[in-house]
């Protein structure tokens, strides 16, 4: 089974300015037609996004690719989908805004999608985007996250948390998942942590992960950063140069389930 996460910047691509002359705006034919293609070609059974766009618009997306689709939707403006090969079971909403709460944790987005990858196994897919500048706020949002897991590892121990947490591993949301027993991808078999936003006009940043639970951590076959062709550039920048996002996808392999991922 193949694993991936990648925030996609509302489909926009970076620059958006430049990418709009080639791909058009998102929800457009143009558009939907060009982001199915990307996705499809990074060969996913199960691929989370973060800034995501309107249900709508991804549905078209994931209709092209012949996918199953789940989304978390955003407090603010942020939504989170996920695109499967595999059917499922039911999808819950993790993030939520309060009354009175201006800027709620996981005013991104958090949610939860429980797959059946085959006969007899569940999956938890647990998609998240961290808030990108306030660290005291993140460190509620992964108490909250680790309460959340252990609600869901109750229904099966087969589970992965996929998302932009907008920060690296020594903060304290990562602390929790290490000393739950979750693994991180690039640090099991990818050769260890590499940045995730690294292209022209970006800074460089180490903040998309892939962790997968006690129950799956042993069976993590192979990841990498994502940095062919059309998804990165070293620059300079130029008219009519751009790239799909602002950030790079992470995938990982799985030697699991033993007779492989149902097909749609």
């Amino acid at each position: 089974m193949k694993i991936g996460t990648y925030n996609v910047l509302g489909l926009t691509g970076f620059p958006a300015p430049e990418a709009a002359k080639v791909i058009g705006l998102p929800g457009s034919e143009s558009n939907v037609k060009h982001f199915a293609g990307i996705f499809a070609g990074l060969d996913c059974d199960i691929l989370a996004l973060q800034e995501g766009v309107a249900v709508r618009a991804m549905q078209q997306v994931a209709n092209r690719m012949g996918c199953h689709l789940s989304t978390a939707p955003s407090p603010i403006n942020w939504p989170g989908h996920v695109l499967s090969r595999c059917p499922i079971r039911e999808s819950r909403t993790l993030s939520h805004a309060g009354p009175d709460e201006e800027v709620p944790p996981f005013s991104r987005t958090l949610g939860a999608t429980l797959l059946e990858v085959a006969a007899g196994e569940l999956l938890w897919v647990v998609n998240l985007h961290l808030h990108p500048h306030d660290v005291l706020l993140r460190e509620r949002e992964g108490d909250i996250l680790r309460g959340r897991l252990e609600q869901l590892l109750q229904v099966t121990g087969n589970a992965v948390v996929l998302g932009d947490c907008n920060s690296e591993i020594t903060e304290k949301m990562h602390g929790h998942l290490r000393a739950m027993g979750f693994a991180n991808a690039m640090q099991e078999v990818g050769g260890g942590i590499e940045a995730t936003m690294d292209t022209v006009g970006v800074n460089t940043h180490y903040i998309d992960h892939i962790y997968c639970s006690p129950a799956l951590a042993g069976k993590l076959k192979s990841a990498r950063v994502v940095r062919d062709d059309g998804f990165r550039h070293a620059g300079p920048q130029e008219d009519r140069l751009w790239v799909h996002s602002d950030h790079l996808p992470v995938v990982a392999e799985l030697d699991w389930p033993e007779w492989g991922a149902q097909e749609v």
